[in-house]
Parts: structure tokens; sequence; C-alpha cells
């Protein structure tokens, strides 16, 4: 797996992790590629089956006995790269809370699901700390809402991330804010720039987050594009929070939409994810996010892009158009959700509550199972809700 910031420039090694995707050619956290352990292994076993061949039947089966193992991919030390499965992963968005208003009980319910799924990595949708995102990098928010929280063993793989809207600062006026108040704090308190703080690295190797960047994977068959949605939204504009410090009137939206559909026209991958934290279509609270509407959902539709993951919205849903590419896959409900559905436009599934989606990807097709969480529910909770199999375009 390769990871690229800011579209294209890889980010400085910073972080002790490497995840080894034995389920492809290509691993590693984005920064080395290196044999999966397992593959190592069985490499090992490999190498002392011909020893033992060549003792007792000669060279002609050693030659044998090598070609067929070439051809599994362990003689190379790594799996063949059209391996069934080339990633598991599970998304999961608005959720930063204190462990409250569900948070602790979804983060749980992801921890068994991680024990039976093994994911590579978890992705979030955004909103990753409420109420209006970390004041500082030493935020204690941060231990409490996400290190010390996700703490299954399971879930101790990279976390890929998003800024929402509340990563911004949104809400900062809000009387549960610490301190209350914009313009009072100071620009520097809830400033997105917190959340890109490489002490977060150094603090819990798990964490990355960049505004906009690509996740290669599996020898190029997987592009994985994360955008930054909130300069999209006009009316955040005239917020008090918009001129914090890394905020969004030092960003641009038409630069990042323009990366971004220069990526996606340069990518050959079988398979075209993006991940933002706004959706273009919803029927939730929120609805339709308009600007993304009119102008990120024609360009996905142009570059073949088959999924688009993102949270806002505190439920779960997922919409898909006759004869679209895209299938809008929502998974807001980390921790709060008390609001329900506006409507049901082209919606395949709704669940107006708390859970997170668990993924699948194989050559062929990209497997959801949509968690619904249920506070006291029995131990039956990790039988999905709801399953979609969505093939690959042709």
């Amino acid at each position: 797996m390769q990871v690229l910031g800011r579209w294209g420039r890889a980010p400085p090694v910073g972080s002790e992790w490497d995840l080894f995707d034995e389920r492809s050619a290509s691993c590693g956290s984005g920064w080395h590629v290196a044999a999966a352990p397992a593959t190592v292994a069985a490499a090992v076993l490999a190498a002392l089956s011909l020893l033992v061949l060549k003792r007792n039947a000669g060279w002609a089966a050693v030659l044998a006995a090598a070609a067929l193992l070439a051809t599994a991919g362990v003689w190379a030390g790594t799996r063949a790269r059209d391996a069934p499965v080339l990633a598991t992963f599970l998304v999961v968005g608005d959720w930063g809370r204190l462990g409250q208003y569900n948070q602790s009980g979804v983060a749980a319910l992801m921890g068994r699901k991680a024990a039976l799924e093994q994911p590579d990595f978890v992705i979030s949708t955004g909103d990753n700390f409420y109420e209006s995102g970390l004041m500082s990098p030493s935020d204690e928010a941060f231990q409490v809402s996400f290190a010390n929280l996700y703490s299954a063993p399971g879930l101790q793989v990279p976390w890929y991330a998003v800024l929402g809207n509340h990563d911004y600062g949104d809400n900062c006026d809000h009387a549960e804010s610490e301190p209350p108040g914009c313009s009072t704090a100071g620009r520097e308190f809830y400033s997105p720039l917190h959340q890109l703080d490489t002490a977060l690295v150094a603090a819990d190797a798990r964490w990355h987050l960049q505004r906009s960047y690509q996740l290669v994977m599996a020898g190029g068959r997987v592009d994985l594009f994360f955008i930054d949605t909130s300069p999209f939204v006009q009316k955040y504009y005239d917020t008090e929070w918009a001129d914090r410090i890394g905020g969004l009137t030092e960003q641009s939206w038409r630069e990042g939409l323009a990366e971004l559909s220069t990526l996606l026209a340069r990518s050959r991958a079988d398979w075209k994810i993006v991940i933002g934290h706004h959706p273009p279509r919803s029927n939730g609270h929120h609805n339709n996010t308009q600007e993304l509407l009119d102008l990120l959902e024609p360009v996905m539709e142009e570059h073949g892009v088959r999924a688009y993951l993102s949270g806002h919205d505190h439920n779960l849903e997922h919409i898909h158009l006759p004869g679209a590419s895209v299938n809008y896959v929502i998974s807001g409900g980390g921790s709060k959700s008390d609001r329900g559905f506006i409507g049901a436009a082209h919606s395949q599934f709704q669940w107006p509550a708390s859970g997170f989606v668990a993924a699948r990807l194989t050559g062929d097709e990209l497997v959801l199972e949509y968690l619904c969480y249920t506070a006291g529910a029995a131990g039956d909770d990790l039988e999905p809700c709801y399953v979609v199999r969505i093939p690959r375009l042709p």
C-alpha cells in the first residue's frame, strides 16, 4: 500500500506502522513494503519442503514443486496479486464524544467485529472530535475519545481520517464547547491544524490525517481518494469559525476539485473510492449537500468512482441511482444519533441510529455490511442489518 499526501506527494516517514496486506502483492503503511509475516513463514516451510524433495525425489520433483510455489506467490515471499480479498476495513464517522452518546457501545461493537474480520485499517469519515475539534495538539480529548476508547486488539491498525465541519470549529460558540465562544477563545482554538499535527501521530501511531490524500493499494488495483469537503459548503464562510487558523478562508475548493479530477483521470485502478465528510446525496437531517451534488458528483461519475464514503448525517444509509456508477455509503453513526430521516429518495437502506460499516473488497465486488447498534442488544448484534454486494464496473 502506498500513501500519497496532498495529491501525489508522499508524506515523510513518521509512523511506526507497517500495515502488512497479506491479501495482495503490495503492502505497507504507505512508506514501507515488506512480505507479510504469514507469507514469510510459508516461504520458510516451502524451502524446507524443497530440501526434502531433493533428497527423496531428485531435482525434477524440486523444479516442479518450485513452479507450483511460484504460481501460488509463496516462492516470491508474497501472495499472488489476484488473491480473492484485496482489503478489509471498517468505516465510522461522527464519533468523538468522550465515550458518551453511544460512542463506547459502538466502539465495543467495532472491536468485536474486528476480532472476526481482522481489518487492515479503519476509515473515519470526519467530525472526529466534538463539539468543535481539538483545542490544541495536546488536547486530552484525543486520548479520551480516540486512543483509549478504540482499544480492542483488532482496532490497532491504521486509522485514515478526513476533516469534518466540527473539526474546523463548527459549534465553537456552543455551550458544550470548552472554552465557549469562537472569537473570545482566540483563532488558534479549535483550529483544524491541531488534528493535522504530527504530535498526534507521536501519541498514537494509528492516526493518519491530511486534508487531501490518496491511498494506493493492491499493486494499483485499488485507489482511495480522501478529500476535504467543508471548503465546498458556502454557508460555512458566513460563520464565526470560518477564520480559524488553517480554516476555511485559507482553503480553495476549486483547487481541491481540480486536483481530484486530474488524479481520477490518471488512475487505472479497478476500484476507485472517494472518502469525504459531507455526502452529496442524503436523506438524513442535513439532506443533500448541493455544492457537492453540482460539482463533485459529475466528476465521480465521469471517472468511474464506484463508492463515496461519508458521514455528517448521524445515521447509516445506502443510496444508489439507477444506472449510476457511484454508491453513496453514509456511515455517520459513531456516537450521537437523535435525528430521523426526512425522505427516502433513491435510498436502498436506512438506519436512523448509531452503527458503522464493515467493507470487504475483492477483485470482483465490494461487500458492505451495515452493523446497527442497539443499546443493550444481546450477543447477536454482530449480525448485519443490511448487506450489499457492489460489482466492479466492467
